[in-house]
């Protein structure tokens, strides 16, 4: 049970990270959106991993005399911030955080979808179209790890 716990978690995590970085990108989402995915990304993350985790994330490491603020970076470390996810979840990820993950992207382009279909103005919305399509794709690449 506590394992598939952490592995939802985990998957809450990554899902909401991806969409946090999707929506910084974009610039379209009014800060409250923001706030609440950024909020949703650290709590879960910290939820599953704690501090080590959120260290992780950040590109720092705890010294070795236990002062968290030391900065550790290593040479092969990406400096993308959303690339540190993967590394940080990797404890806790398990099959349950790949389900969470393809839901969640499945969920994301129907989603899209059906607010490009059912959109009233002449000039439906290009990022929909492609929302859509990267969702349905990613959650399709993800299903053939769910049952792996």
């Amino acid at each position: 049970m506590r394992s598939a716990l952490r592995g939802t978690l985990a998957g809450v995590s990554a899902l909401a990270f991806v969409a946090l970085g999707g929506a910084l990108y974009v610039r379209t989402a009014p800060p409250s959106v923001l706030v609440g995915l950024a909020v949703v990304a650290l709590g879960t993350l910290l939820a599953v991993g704690g501090r080590p985790a959120l260290f992780e994330l950040l590109g720092r490491e705890p010294g070795a005399d236990g002062d968290e603020t030391a900065d550790a970076i290593a040479a092969d470390d990406p400096d993308w911030w959303l690339a540190r996810v993967e590394p940080a979840l990797d404890d806790s990820w398990n099959r349950w955080s790949e389900a969470v993950l393809t839901l969640g992207l499945a969920a994301v382009g129907i989603g899209s979808f059906v607010l490009l279909v059912t959109h009233s103005g002449e000039d439906p919305p290009l990022g929909l179209l492609v929302t859509g399509t990267l969702g349905i794709n990613g959650a399709l690449l993800t299903l053939a790890f769910v049952f792996e």
